[in-house]
């Protein structure tokens, strides 16, 4: 049996939101766990959802648009992910100057290279 790995894995104020991956071949199925245990702060049971099994990247996007996932705070991207998911984030935080720092800790996660910056200094 193939071993699932965690793609991305977001901490929420209150629960974790998990993207896992099997790899059966060539290609990946997906799955989505979402864990929230703020009701229990209202003496109700904690929210344990598992989405069904998806085979593509649209459709794990569709998945992970459920929910506001760009701008939960990023602890694990798994590295053969990392150029599709940076992708995705800028999509979404695309000129949301709210989450300015929401993207730099996305783009450390990701590994991607710190922008540099464009202004030029006369002297």
């Amino acid at each position: 049996m193939n071993k699932r790995e965690v793609i991305v894995e977001l901490a929420a104020e209150g629960g974790s939101f998990v993207l896992y991956g099997v790899r059966t071949g060539r290609r990946w199925l997906y799955s989505r766990s979402v864990i929230d245990w703020t009701p229990e702060l209202i003496d109700e049971a904690h929210i344990r959802q598992k989405s069904d099994v998806v085979t593509s990247w649209k459709a794990v996007l569709r998945l992970l648009d459920q929910y506001p996932w760009h701008s939960l705070s990023p602890l694990i991207v798994h590295p053969a992910f990392r150029q599709k998911i940076w992708a995705a984030v800028q999509k979404r935080l695309n000129g949301d100057e709210h989450l300015t720092r929401k993207l730099e800790r996305w783009r450390e996660i990701c590994g991607q290279p710190a922008q540099q910056d464009k202004r030029i200094s006369s002297g």
